[in-house]
């Protein structure tokens, strides 16, 4: 496919990897060529000095041709018209970072489509909906939830109290078993597991099962003794945190600490909900926690723009026995250092926001892609047609690439952990987990 990328920031930068793996024709438009070099000397993809929102500029790579046009500047208008021109010079399909919530409204689609504009999305909202998942059960590192509930997958990070520790998984298996262990990160391998594999303390295991369940799995995890969350700190109040704060739910009670006095007002216009407290100051500055009374929080969010203050934020919370932390990372160099911490959830705008726009590049019917960072692995949604490769044998034996494995599907509203006898039919919708490199080889078998 032929893609061009406008804009090489962080998220144009992370889109331009994520799809040169995949040998696509790749172009990134800057105005700055300073931004794309080590891009363009590392990866298989060309880069061009030129606005995203020059017609010249646009015809000189070849627009009229291109698969996919994406707007990823920090300029939302710029994006929006980047995506209009390239619309109306040929590109098939085009998507649009943006700021305004009222933008992404679904009484407000067919307008934008109508202009040229195929999707918009706003990182930041993506990111609040993953917070909002992932802050509510403190003993979770990562959960997703597929069809209500239907199917979960739940990321845990087990310790030396895990009742399944060092068993063979061959052992752990059978037919009443209401639980599949899809993946395990172990230091800094992804494992996709095996009947001779087994569990080991501190590793972060991925579980896929029903919502009834939930509560089997967190005994088996030795996480019985985690509160739950009722009360919850944010470092920074940014965009991120006001969205966040309005996905939460209602028994929740946050307090954002941000440090600029005007953002402070400013986000007191801005929150309607009373269960929301703004206070100024820093949210590193222990005794300002203390009197905050951070004992009393079992989640703590570090969401200011700076990496390294989100990671002292949530060791420090931490430090003061807060059950749940969970780190905004827009440095993706930090990862493996924040998990080697110990440090609890990350999250990574970039991460997801190509999560979000790599599902348009599969062959399938893809309803969703979640980027499991810490694990370097994808989830994906996969819609089953009639007649796909899917669907012609038992699991088992259709040789499917290494790097996957099918933990369940919905059929009929209902969440069914997928074995190697299972049979997938038209009309299911399959959860499955790849290794990074083979989620599009995947998706063949869905086509």
């Amino acid at each position: 496919m032929k893609i061009i990328i406008g804009g090489a920031g962080a998220v144009g930068k992370h889109l331009a990897q994520l799809f040169s793996r995949e040998h696509h024709d790749i172009t990134i438009l800057d105005e700055n060529p300073a931004k794309y070099e080590n891009l363009i000397a590392n990866y298989d993809l060309m880069g061009r000095a030129v606005s995203p929102t020059s017609i010249e500029g646009l015809k000189s790579v070849g627009v009229k041709d291109a698969d996919l046009v994406i707007g990823v500047t920090p300029d939302e208008t710029a994006n929006l018209t980047c995506c209009m021109l390239a619309s109306k010079m040929g590109a098939k399909n085009t998507v649009a970072r943006v700021s305004t919530l009222e933008y992404i409204q679904p009484a407000n689609r067919e307008f934008f489509k109508e202009v040229g504009i195929g999707t918009l999305f706003i990182p930041e909202m993506i990111a609040a909906q993953e917070i909002a998942s992932s802050v509510q059960r403190s003993w979770i590192r990562q959960l997703w939830e597929v069809e209500n509930g239907a199917l979960v997958l739940m990321g845990i990070k087990v310790r030396q109290n895990c009742k399944i520790l060092n068993v063979p998984l061959k052992e752990l298996g059978g037919p009443d078993v209401p639980y599949h262990i899809v993946a395990i990160k172990r230091k800094d391998e992804t494992l996709i597991p095996h009947g001779d594999d087994s569990i080991q303390a501190y590793d972060l295991v991925y579980f896929m099962t029903t919502r009834k369940y939930i509560p089997y799995i967190r005994e088996l995890a030795g996480k019985e003794n985690y509160p739950d969350v009722k009360n919850v700190i944010i470092m920074g109040g940014g965009r991120t945190a006001v969205y966040a704060t309005r996905l939460m739910p209602s028994y929740m009670h946050v307090k954002i600490i941000e440090k600029d006095r005007q953002r402070c007002n400013q986000l007191n216009e801005l929150i309607e909900n009373n269960n929301v407290m703004v206070i100024h100051g820093d949210g590193r500055d222990v005794s300002l926690l203390s009197e905050e009374n951070i004992e009393n929080a079992e989640a703590f969010i570090g969401l200011t723009s700076s990496t390294e203050a989100n990671i002292l934020g949530c060791l420090t919370a931490k430090r003061m026995n807060v059950s749940k932390t969970i780190a905004m990372l827009d440095n993706l160099s930090f990862v493996n250092m924040a998990e080697s911490l110990d440090l609890g959830t990350l999250i990574n705008k970039q991460a997801i926001a190509a999560s979000y726009i790599y599902q348009m590049m599969l062959k399938a019917d893809v309803t969703n892609v979640k980027s499991l960072m810490v694990a370097n692995a994808d989830v994906a949604e996969f819609n089953v047609k009639p007649g796909s490769k899917i669907t012609k044998k038992k699991v088992k034996d259709l040789h499917l690439p290494l790097g996957c494995t099918l933990g369940g599907l919905v059929r009929n509203n209902q969440g069914i952990l997928i074995s190697g006898n299972t049979v997938i039919e038209p009309g299911d919708l399959v959860v499955a987990f790849c290794l990074e490199s083979d989620l599009n080889r995947l998706s063949s078998y869905f086509a």
